[in-house]
């Protein structure tokens, strides 16, 4: 299933994943589509494709090392599945940094938006509730609400639900590398592909 098909169409008023009649049992890297809001074991593909015409719109929450890191691993993995990446960076002079970055993400009408770690998780919350048509995905942490739009993916270490709720564990920088980045991004699309959304994913 092309993830171009999933991206820019709005979801049912009822938040249905795809008709029961599909087979899942076909598609990667699920057998059976979970509940959203549920938290589900992951498994990244060993690679990517079908992005082809499909915009990614990255917010880059801070200058941190983290943020880096996350933005390197996203490029590689939309480049390598053929996709188109745009980066919006909070700036210090704005009011609302993160929001204002959000917003310009979402001026260019993309595919999907992404969020890079807790920074960008109170901004995600509110504006991807507003926005139902849209898909968000959060690498790197997870809204404490999310909503059926809204996919994340979490592991040891990165696992911020930004300020309305306490992590599921310690929160350690060190655990954001490159490989677990890249491990992420392919996660998170590829359920976005399959349209099992609404979920988090658990990097093992």
């Amino acid at each position: 299933m092309a993830l171009l098909s999933s991206g820019c169409s709005a979801p049912e008023e009822d938040g249905a994943l795809p008709p029961a009649e599909a087979s899942y049992e076909t598609l990667p890297p699920y057998e059976t589509v979970p509940e959203p809001g549920r938290t589900i074991e992951a498994t990244p593909p060993a690679s990517l494709s079908g992005l082809e015409g499909y915009l990614i719109a990255v917010v880059v929450p801070d200058a941190s090392a983290s943020s880096a890191t996350l933005l390197s691993a996203a490029k590689d993995v939309v480049s390598a599945g053929g996709g188109d990446l745009q980066q919006f960076a909070a700036t210090e002079d704005a009011a609302d940094p993160v929001g204002a970055a959000l917003d310009q993400a979402l001026d260019v009408e993309p595919d999907l938006v992404v969020g890079l770690g807790d920074g960008v998780v109170d901004a995600f919350g509110f504006e991807s509730a507003q926005r139902l048509g849209q898909q968000f995905l959060v690498v790197g942490a997870q809204l404490a609400e999310p909503t059926d739009n809204v996919t994340a993916v979490v592991w040891d270490g990165a696992t911020s639900r930004g300020s309305a709720a306490g992590p599921d564990g310690d929160l350690v920088d060190a655990s954001i590398t490159e490989q677990r980045g890249e491990a992420a991004f392919r996660a998170g699309l590829a359920s976005i592909q399959d349209e099992t959304t609404g979920v988090v994913l658990y990097l093992d």
